[in-house]
């Protein structure tokens, strides 16, 4: 998989904010920053996204597969 500055990333978080929408600004190693639709930053390490989207009901963090 991929993983490239500007990729879009759709969080399934669950709960009260079910989804959340962002892009990859930042990629350090195996250190992953995503920048959100709504300006917050979110450090994830790139084992935690996921690109089956479409196929998966799971909280975390996805490849937006329709983009």
């Amino acid at each position: 998989m991929n993983l490239d500055i500007g990729l879009d990333i759709i969080g399934n978080f669950g709960a009260t904010v079910p989804e959340m929408h962002g892009q990859i600004s930042r990629i350090d190693g195996n250190l992953i920053d995503v920048k959100w639709s709504n300006g917050s930053l979110h450090y994830i390490t790139a084992e935690d996204i996921r690109n089956d989207y479409c196929d998966s009901n799971l909280i975390g963090f996805y490849i937006n597969p329709f983009k």
